[in-house]
């Protein structure tokens, strides 16, 4: 590494001597950038994976997937997922997820199982001039899927669950 000197002339005499010069504090050992900038983009960052790491956990937990969806006319949904989270076969405080969705007229409404129980989705009432539907028995990891062509509130429930109740609104 090369030093760096200064020149500084005597006092009226023409004589000179070499100084070593101050030297410079590299940009990135600047004070405004360690006190400031640099927490700033720790806590930034920090943030972002709590974030990224919630909606991670949300989905694991419900089993909901927040990223599937496709849309049909007038920004309604053309197909939608219905989980059966786990514990849901135990505890009354817990429903379907979500307890209700929208979807274009056409559209398709999955649901899964991701509970340990069997449970069942059966409609209970539907607009006039639609058909009922009715899953069966769906073991842990099964999946139903319906489609709804008529306009229109749907309503469902779990047949082994009496709390589980579901709603569908068609639109289109």
């Amino acid at each position: 590494m090369q030093k760096s000197y200064l020149r500084t002339v005597l006092h009226n005499t023409g004589w000179f001597r070499l100084q070593p010069a101050s030297p410079k504090t590299p940009w990135y050992k600047s004070r405004w950038l360690v006190q400031i900038v640099a927490p700033v983009l720790i806590v930034l960052a920090v943030g972002a994976g709590v974030g990224l790491a919630g909606l991670g956990t949300y989905q694991l937990v419900s089993g909901t997937n927040l990223f599937n969806t496709s849309t049909g006319s007038l920004g309604v949904p053309s197909s939608a997922s219905v989980s059966m989270p786990k514990g849901v076969g135990g505890d009354q405080s817990l429903n379907f997820q979500p307890a209700s969705v929208t979807v274009a007229k056409g559209g398709k409404v999955t649901w899964t199982n991701n509970d340990v129980a069997n449970h069942t989705v059966t409609s209970t009432t539907t607009p006039s001039g639609a058909g009922s539907f009715n899953s069966g028995n769906m073991g842990p990891n099964a999946t139903y899927t319906a489609t709804f062509t008529v306009d229109g509130t749907y309503k469902y429930f779990c047949a082994y669950h009496y709390w589980m109740t579901g709603t569908i609104i068609v639109t289109g």
